[in-house]
């Protein structure tokens, strides 16, 4: 429910026990966006929603299925999971809050305290998400973050897709997709 002061719809999401449907916060301005849920990042979308998808939206209550996941991999124990509860951070309780404009996602697991933040900023067309992380196992630990997107790159995912070509940026450490169709 609300927060006391009513700035935040706050979420505990257990393992085993999902909301009924969706609870998602629309994170916007004027060009461009994105929807995530109490489960996980959603999808993204510029200038139009509907016509101009970066990430498709599913519309699927039941499975929720996102089509931006953020993976953290240990790399000692090759264990692999999700900050958020969706794909694979069910086992793990997460608090999550949808605040004006952020939603954070709040979790201990795997010797780690976990705080994921997405947000996007007023005036740039840009989804920015945030992970913090606290060691509690008192030793060093390596760890990787990968990032995974399902491309549509315009209005629909099955016309589009032939047409996505993705290449890395080794100057500025990046990967950029494109599509040539739309």
């Amino acid at each position: 429910g609300f927060t006391q002061d009513g700035r935040e719809y706050v979420l505990e999401v257990s393992p085993g026990k999902a909301t009924p449907a969706p609870w998602c916060n629309v994170l916007a301005n004027a060009k461009f966006g994105c929807l995530v849920s109490e489960s996980s990042l959603g999808m993204t979308w510029s200038e139009n929603s509907g016509e101009n998808r970066l990430t498709p939206w599913r519309n699927d209550s039941v499975l929720d299925t996102p089509a931006e996941v953020l993976y953290l991999r240990d790399e000692e124990t090759a264990a692999v999971w999700s900050p958020t509860p969706l794909p694979a951070g069910r086992g793990a309780d997460t608090l999550v809050r949808h605040g004006a404009g952020y939603t954070t996602y709040e979790r201990e697991s795997h010797g780690l305290v976990q705080e994921l933040t997405v947000f996007v900023p007023p005036a740039a067309s840009l989804k920015v998400v945030r992970l913090r992380l606290k060691n509690t196992l008192g030793r060093h630990r390596r760890l990787t973050g990968t990032y995974y997107a399902e491309w549509v790159l315009g209005s629909r995912r099955e016309g589009q897709r032939p047409y996505v070509v993705s290449e890395f940026d080794r100057d500025h450490a990046c990967l950029l997709a494109a599509c040539d169709w739309n």
